[in-house]
């Protein structure tokens, strides 16, 4: 097969993969592969969108102060207490604001459920009196979301569901309350009556929450309000109806006695975004590819053993200075990783890996990639690809081609080959081949996907410390093959997904082949999932 022909096949992941979120694609089988290649195959499936990576956070904006029936301070009080020890579980936090005239964070950030318990007394104690401004609230709860959406890893904001539960009993008098309620957009100012003045406003600052979506990243802003009254009031209801129809919800109407029934019956369940397979991807993190050339790097920190060897580092340690940065990051970033040359990055940590992309804190900072996102840019490559491939972590690799061999460089870190050199005869020979198609969905309705990697190559390794156990050896021969499944949402190739990773050891020597040999399978309960 000619060289031309032989790259175009192997750009047929990525084509398809600008067309599709789902990434599916279909490669040749590149077998037989030869003694020191190794093929893997199996099933993945994406992760239930639920629990910690999917995170729930609940605001509850509930009208208090004075004039408000006693009834409804008590069935508020219980509603909150029960939904507090309903949902006592790490993924759904909430916060509660009570307003009048003005809002009030009774728990102005976004917590466990303990505090929101403990914040529900401050609620029956409130007291304000004045015109009654939902405005207010909606203000408020703008600005408690926006303040967490912005201090908030962004791949957790990228999948965490925003509620705002307003709950409100009397009519909002934001219109005729000027002094209370500065900045009322001139559209609904100049309407000829008050009424019709508070639906627009409220319609539009509902609307600013909902623009949050778009303006950080986040999964999914939903405003629901609750009306809770004796006699429906026409005025109030029509607010309460505009709230609803600029966020995204229906209306709920109750009374004072079965308001913990209405609010138990929300939906407070995690994001339900449609997951799709962004991109499979194997990484041999023990060979090093580099104009044509594959070498042997036995730490697996991104400096062939050659090099190390020519620069006085130990190829059997990634961080030959022991300061928390690998030696192939440092070397990348002008830092200097010879023994006792010690570079200080204040403020990490180099035990932690939050995401677990397999680069700790200090490694993230150096890199200047997100430590709580396992693929900054959001390209499908992982971080510690990126890092060790000499990509960009911080810039998407589909639309580049730094050597400018035709083949963009998201392809050439696919078939793990050199992104920096001219190398298409070798990736000819020595790409990676992928193969992957729908299986049948899980029993709960998520996708599945039958995966083929195949080609990949092995080289013969030093015998190393063992990082994780003190004292023990890993083998000569060893090579880490890392298995990763990027996922994310439909139709949003770019967006902050979500990864999972399964790391296979396999033994290689010239003279005895692979051990074990034959193709490897994996099931989805191999893969470890991240951030």
């Amino acid at each position: 097969m000619s060289a031309l022909p032989r790259i175009a096949w192997l750009l047929v992941p990525v084509l398809l993969l600008s067309c599709s979120d789902a990434g599916l694609y279909a490669l040749d089988g590149r077998g037989p592969s030869g003694k020191d290649r190794a093929d893997f195959t199996g099933n993945v499936c994406v992760p239930l969108a639920g629990g910690e990576a999917f995170p729930v956070k609940v605001l509850f904006a509930v009208q208090g102060g004075a004039g408000l029936p006693e009834d409804m301070k008590g069935s508020v009080s219980e509603a909150l207490g029960t939904l507090a020890s309903r949902f006592s579980v790490p993924y759904i936090k909430f916060s509660l604001v009570a307003f009048h005239t003005v809002a009030t964070g009774l728990l102005g950030r976004f917590d466990d459920a303990t505090a929101l318990q403990a914040s529900v007394p401050r609620y029956a104690t409130y007291q304000e009196s004045g015109p009654t401004s939902m405005r207010s609230a909606l203000k408020l709860a703008k600005s408690i979301l926006s303040g967490d959406m912005q201090t908030s890893c962004p791949g957790d904001v990228a999948r965490t569901r925003y509620l705002v539960v307003l709950v409100v009993t009397s009519e909002d008098l934001s219109c005729e309350s000027p002094v209370f309620n500065a900045g009322i957009d001139s559209r609904c100012s100049n309407l000829p009556d008050s009424s019709a003045c508070s639906q627009c406003e409220l319609a539009a600052v509902t609307g600013e929450l909902k623009a949050l979506v778009q303006q950080f990243g986040a999964g999914e802003v939903t405003v629901q309000p609750v009306y809770v009254r004796n006699t429906a009031e026409a005025h109030t209801a029509a607010q309460v109806a505009a709230i609803a129809n600029a966020g995204g919800t229906e209306a709920v109407t109750t009374d004072f006695v079965s308001l913990p029934t209405a609010l138990g019956g929300l939906d407070y369940a995690s994001l339900q975004s449609n997951l799709k397979m962004k991109r499979f991807l194997a990484f041999n993190r023990n060979v090093v590819v580099r104009a044509g050339q594959f070498l042997p790097d036995s730490d697996g920190d991104g400096v062939a053993d050659s090099d190390e060897l020519a620069r006085g580092l130990d190829p059997t340690i990634p961080d030959s200075d022991q300061d928390g940065v690998m030696d192939g990051i440092e070397l990348r970033m002008g830092l200097d990783p010879t023994p006792g040359h010690v570079d200080p990055i204040p403020g990490c940590n180099a035990a932690l890996d939050e995401d677990g992309d397999r680069l700790n804190t200090c490694e993230e900072r150096v890199l200047g990639t997100d430590p709580c996102v396992g693929d900054t840019d959001g390209d499908g490559l992982p971080d510690l690809v990126e890092a060790l491939a000499n990509t960009n972590p911080l810039l998407a690799e589909d639309l580049l081609d730094s050597d400018r061999d035709g083949i963009p460089n998201i392809t050439e870190v696919e078939a793990h080959g050199d992104p920096l050199s001219a190398d298409i005869a070798f990736q000819t020979e020595r790409g990676y081949g992928y193969s992957l198609a729908e299986a049948e969905p899980t029993a709960d309705g998520r996708a599945c996907y039958a995966v083929r990697a195949e080609n990949v190559t092995l080289v013969p390794t030093l015998e190393r410390p063992n990082p994780i156990f003190p004292g023990r050896r890993i083998p000569s021969g060893t090579n880490d093959i890392y298995l990763y499944m990027q996922v994310g949402r439909d139709n949003d190739p770019r967006g902050s997904g979500i990864g999972a990773l399964y790391i296979r050891s396999l033994r290689y020597s010239e003279e005895e082949g692979r051990t074990p040999s034959g193709t490897l399978t994996f099931t989805p309960d191999d893969f470890i999932l991240g951030t």
